[in-house]
């Protein structure tokens, strides 16, 4: 009942804003029977250099909560093949009742061959385009079709958009290696000449047919799920490789990114210790030494104590000291083996390092600009990092444990 009334919200304010839309003007107006709302997008590559587009539409009928369920699914979903993505779209008239309206666009997903290939045709697209807003998020689908990605009806939201673009702000706020990338952002990280840009992806598990049925919600235990893994990383529009979870955690915390998060250290009996970030920021430094580049983050985090299976004095401020030496270890490690996946492996900088010698040394960046991700490979990146324990937990010391 709860999905229903929370789905049913959704939709009535939909319904609203779409209300009004006829004020702006009448050349443009339509009438709300005349749209058909797209909560979600996929743009996959077809055949060479054409595009299979799916658009995901919400049944208003079917979720309403005062109408109940009719046993519909609650989303409906249209796709169409085209040369351009535009072309794709208006072909969907052909099956479609009712005109794609995309100003309520919630994610865009787009397939890896597609990724890989370039996309910058798509960012064109939606950008020229006024009915689209630049404020959904943008992921990548791994190893799959992203059409695929919206055929799979998911649990608590009823409407699968609407449980990708949460899942993406959730986990953002409490999973360092995730982030979300809104379009203005992938736009802007795609147009600068001293930052590459990264993505979030998302896997498909079990099958996306299967995925589709109602069956999938009658289990506690669905046969196909969506799950956010790490980050992609671009050079220009294109997708050229992924970093995996630990790695693209590293980069978050270097882009002062992490939000909450918990991580593990090893005490000195073998057992571990987990720590729960609180807060977290990180500066980005350059600077000449010797005539050379050097460049730097300076990472500060403040924690607290979540979990305890080692056998330690947790009042003592020698023990804190010790355990903030660890975390500052382990932290600077996940950092360095970030770093060093991207420096030599990717040879991008998607940190943004062009960015910030561009504001402070100009005219060496005027010299470098146009092999800057040459540059940034070669350079030392000098890893600072400052960790600081705040809190204890609810309990001073670890629980005696009996034999």
């Amino acid at each position: 009942m709860a999905r229903m009334i929370g789905a049913g919200f959704v939709v009535k304010s939909l319904i609203l804003v779409v209300l009004l839309v006829p004020v702006a003007g009448c050349w443009s107006s339509k009438e709300l029977n005349e749209l058909a709302i797209t909560m979600g997008m996929a743009i996959d590559q077809y055949e060479g250099n054409k595009f299979l587009v799916t658009v995901q539409v919400v049944d208003s009928g079917e979720v309403s909560a005062s109408k109940g369920t009719l046993g519909r699914s609650p989303v409906i979903l249209y796709r169409a093949k085209g040369d351009t993505v535009s072309e794709a779209l208006q072909r969907m008239s052909t099956s479609s009742p009712r005109a794609i309206y995309n100003s309520h666009l919630r994610v865009l997903v787009i397939g890896e061959t597609l990724a890989r290939k370039g996309i910058k045709d798509v960012l064109d697209y939606i950008s020229r385009n006024w009915q689209f807003r630049t404020d959904f998020p943008v992921i990548i689908a791994k190893g799959a079709q992203a059409g695929d990605t919206l055929r799979v009806l998911t649990p608590i939201e009823s409407i699968p958009a609407i449980q990708m673009l949460n899942a993406i702000e959730n986990s953002k706020k409490y999973w360092a290696p995730t982030v979300a990338i809104h379009f203005d952002d992938l736009i802007r990280a795609m147009v600068s000449k001293g930052r590459q840009a990264v993505v979030t992806g998302i896997l498909l598990t079990g099958d996306a047919e299967e995925g589709g049925k109602r069956s999938n919600l009658a289990t506690t235990l669905p046969k196909s799920r969506l799950r956010l893994i790490g980050l992609s990383a671009f050079k220009k529009d294109k997708l050229i490789g992924w970093l995996n979870e630990n790695d693209s955690r590293g980069y978050n915390f270097i882009m002062g990114q992490v939000y909450k998060s918990t991580g593990n250290i090893t005490c000195d009996d073998g057992k571990l210790l987990a720590l729960e970030v609180l807060n977290e920021k990180s500066k980005l430094k350059a600077s000449f030494q010797g005539g050379k580049l050097r460049l730097a983050a300076d990472m500060k985090v403040e924690a607290k104590i979540a979990e305890v299976a080692c056998d330690i004095k947790l009042t003592r401020d020698e023990t804190i000291r010790q355990l903030e030496a660890k975390a500052e270890k382990r932290l600077r490690e996940i950092a360095q083996s970030a770093l060093d996946r991207i420096q030599h492996d990717l040879k991008v900088d998607v940190f943004g390092y062009g960015e910030v010698v561009h504001r402070h040394y100009p005219k060496y960046w005027r010299q470098v600009k146009a092999n800057w991700d040459e540059q940034f490979s070669n350079t030392p990146v000098d890893l600072q990092v400052d960790v600081k324990i705040r809190l204890l937990g609810t309990v001073t010391e670890a629980l005696e444990r009996v034999d």
